[in-house]
């Protein structure tokens, strides 16, 4: 990946020196960096929020209560799953995409997988549980797309919270046709 982003890099020089741009080719630079830190820094209390928020949930006790109400859905997606803090893992990881704050609901992803690859022998091969926990995790519907409707309002946008019921709706689809074909081809793969 670091060659693809240099070659771009150098790409765009050379053909801004080629073209007699080379000026305008480094205010864009300078432009772009100043705006992609202000976006960082906007994200990064989003996610600062989020993380605290879930951080509060757990010690409190409210993500075994969320826990225990999603239980029978948990075991209907991953029915061999037993150990409960791998659980409570892909549950805040959903929670947090559920909540549109798919930055936070990536540190709960990452290890929520890393304890799923444990679980599989560290195996070449993905384990159901392992592609049912990508295929949600990727298509979880959001509630609320907080990147989203921040993106949109930072882009002018008059009425950032029209995206909501879109975004909730495709969600909504995608996750149905994700969790389907997982649950084909876990059929499929059984002896």
């Amino acid at each position: 990946m670091n060659y693809i982003w240099a070659a771009m890099l150098l790409g765009g020089m050379a053909f801004a020196a080629v073209s007699g741009r080379l000026a305008a080719f480094s205010d864009g630079l300078m432009t772009s960096c100043t705006e992609a830190i202000y976006f960082v820094i906007g994200l990064a209390g989003i996610m600062a929020v989020w993380s605290g928020f879930m951080q509060v949930a757990r010690e409190t006790g409210l993500m075994e209560l969320a826990a225990g109400a999603v239980r029978p859905l948990m075991s209907w997606l991953f029915p061999r799953e037993r150990d409960k803090e791998t659980l409570a893992t892909m549950l805040m990881s959903f929670t947090a995409n559920l909540f549109g704050a798919g930055n936070s609901a990536t540190v709960f992803a990452i290890r929520a997988m890393e304890r799923l690859d444990a679980e599989n022998g560290r195996s070449a091969r993905a384990s159901d549980a392992m592609c049912m926990f990508l295929a949600v995790n990727m298509s979880m519907v959001q509630l609320v797309p907080v990147t989203v409707m921040k993106l949109r309002a930072d882009a002018g946008s008059q009425t950032p919270g029209d995206i909501i019921i879109p975004s909730i709706l495709t969600g909504l689809f995608s996750m149905a046709v994700s969790i389907l074909v997982c649950k084909l081809c876990e059929r499929r793969g059984r002896p």
